[in-house]
């Protein structure tokens, strides 16, 4: 797929977003090869350690980490009834978006997060979440380990 030409900050980052999940290589193209993905402190990643994940390599782990757990979520019912690209101060972007899915476990999850992006010579180059760590851990990882409890 090749990339439209896209001209500010806010439409590099939306673009890097929006094709995440469905065309990591293009995602890929638009990030700096230190790219950091700054998870929260009250959630943490299976198989990482820390809160700054650097590299590519780091940033589809935490992208795919969600997926890949019996409980996380099931990617084709994954909807973002609100979502918003803000140009902020200096090389600066802000994502707030919602996302509604099913988890694998038949729960609904809903859960409102925010993203604060920085950007290096017109690349994407640190991004960090905020976002309700806690709902999260109850309707995505509590399961898990209650499944695990049961043995």
């Amino acid at each position: 797929m090749e990339i439209p030409e896209l001209k500010t900050n806010k439409e590099i980052a939306q673009y890097f977003f929006d094709h995440l999940w469905t065309d990591p290589e293009a995602s890929r193209s638009l990030a700096t090869k230190d790219v950091t993905w700054v998870t929260s402190r009250g959630m943490p990643i299976p198989g990482a350690d820390g809160i700054e994940h650097v590299g590519w390599d780091a940033v589809m782990h935490v992208a795919t980490s969600a997926l890949e757990v019996d409980t996380g979520y099931i990617p084709e019912t994954m909807e973002y009834p609100v979502r918003r690209f803000l140009e902020a101060e200096d090389d600066h972007v802000i994502y707030q978006f919602t996302m509604k899915c099913k988890t694998k476990a038949g729960r609904d999850y809903i859960n409102d997060y925010l993203f604060f992006i920085e950007m290096r010579n017109g690349k994407v180059a640190r991004f960090q979440e905020y976002w309700d760590s806690k709902q999260a851990f109850d309707i995505l990882v509590k399961p898990m380990l209650e499944k695990i409890k049961e043995g």
